[in-house]
């Protein structure tokens, strides 16, 4: 496994309006910056693709701005990535960090923690996720979805206005570049050499 330093910035929270933005934009718009470490467990395996403990980070971030740890057993059958208290009301929150394609699945996720009995839910996606071809704007994609998602009814209403987006730009800390086709190659070149001389 090699690891890589990077950080979150920019932050950015969907939609601003009801009951969910009001009772979490404080606590939202003081993140300015998340440090966390992407690392490429195995280079040779599905084209080096990355991971990182941004979900830790951003938790851990929350916590040190007011919000305080929850461990949550609502008895259904997903996990979220982790949950916290802020002023009196839980939330839980799912990490998309890859995957546009899981980003309806988890707004269903987030209905069945809504359902359980959570009282708001957030969804972290990265505006840049690089991978071989292009880099994703998850962020951007997750705002359409939800969207659709309210103005087709897809989705139970109450539900859906107590789900929050949280976008944020992904760096490299190194050089603080944003990460993009460039830096991911990079990154899985250096740790093919790296993996090669273990």
């Amino acid at each position: 496994m090699i690891t890589f330093p990077a950080y979150a910035e920019a932050f950015e929270v969907y939609p601003e309006e009801g009951e969910a933005f009001e009772h979490l934009a404080a606590l939202l718009r003081g993140l300015k910056r998340v440090d966390f470490t992407l690392r490429v467990d195995a280079p040779a395996v599905n084209q080096g693709q990355m991971d990182s403990d941004f979900d830790e980070a951003l938790k851990k971030e929350l916590l040190a701005a007011g919000a305080q740890s929850l461990e949550l057993k609502l008895g259904i059958p997903q996990k979220h990535d982790f949950a916290f208290t802020y002023r009196e009301r839980t939330v839980a929150v799912e990490i998309e960090k890859a995957n546009r394609e899981k980003i309806l699945r988890d707004v269903l996720k987030c209905h069945m923690y809504l359902h359980a009995g959570v009282d708001f839910a957030i969804i972290g996606l990265p505006k840049n996720y690089p991978h071989t071809r292009d880099v994703w704007n998850l962020y951007r994609f997750g705002v359409e979805r939800l969207s659709e998602c309210k103005t087709y009814g897809f989705g139970m209403a109450d539900k859906l206005g107590r789900i929050l987006l949280l976008g944020f730009n992904q760096h490299e800390a190194s050089s603080n570049r944003l990460l993009c086709k460039v830096t991911r190659q990079e990154m899985r070149t250096q740790a093919a050499a790296e993996s090669r001389c273990d």
